[in-house]
């Protein structure tokens, strides 16, 4: 009876840590508690955005004056009005802070490595998208000039120009490829 007691209770905390990572990898990991319609928190807590983008954080159930801050500026900055712009590739928070209440927004920058590329017939190149821990969806606006594999790897077929794009949390980074 014993050992079948202990291998429920490995399989239970099996199963505890695979929640456990997959919550983290998420944006529910990181909110604290649930919002009531009328309490004070962000319009986001999570944000992924493309480098170049920008954003308007605001707070809701509030009409007092908020100051915004940045943990990581060199990732993505944020003005005082909540307009969070995107930077380089990372993950930063963004704070806001009202009267003595500080609420918290993450932010993960992504871009593509390589935004243009030249391949002969039969070459193969490998895109990657920089500045998540994510899986992206990948695809090629014309398998016929080149095909692009679910890890990134780009197979060139006849010459010609396509697309490759990548989706991540609803966001796109694309990459012309030339077949010559």
């Amino acid at each position: 009876m014993k050992p079948k007691i202990l291998k429920v209770f490995i399989i239970v905390i099996a199963l505890l840590l695979i929640i456990r990572l997959l919550l983290h990898n998420s944006s529910i990991f990181y909110l604290k508690r649930p919002y009531l319609p009328f309490s004070l928190h962000l319009n986001k807590q999570d944000l992924v955005l493309v480098r170049g983008e920008e954003f308007r954080l605001f707070v809701y159930g509030i009409n007092k004056r908020v100051s915004f801050s940045s943990s990581n500026f060199r990732v993505a900055g944020v003005n005082i009005f909540g307009k969070v712009t995107a930077y380089q590739p990372g993950k930063t928070f963004i704070k806001a802070k009202v009267d003595n209440k500080i609420l918290k927004c993450r932010v993960r920058v992504i871009e593509i490595n390589k935004n243009h590329i030249s391949l002969n017939e039969g070459d193969t190149y490998r895109l990657r998208v920089k500045g998540i821990m994510a899986v992206p969806k990948w695809a090629s606006s014309n398998k016929e000039i080149a095909q692009v594999s679910g890890f990134g790897k780009v197979t060139a077929k006849t010459k010609g120009k396509t697309t490759i794009t990548a989706e991540v949390k609803g966001k796109v980074v694309k990459c012309v490829v030339e077949v010559i």
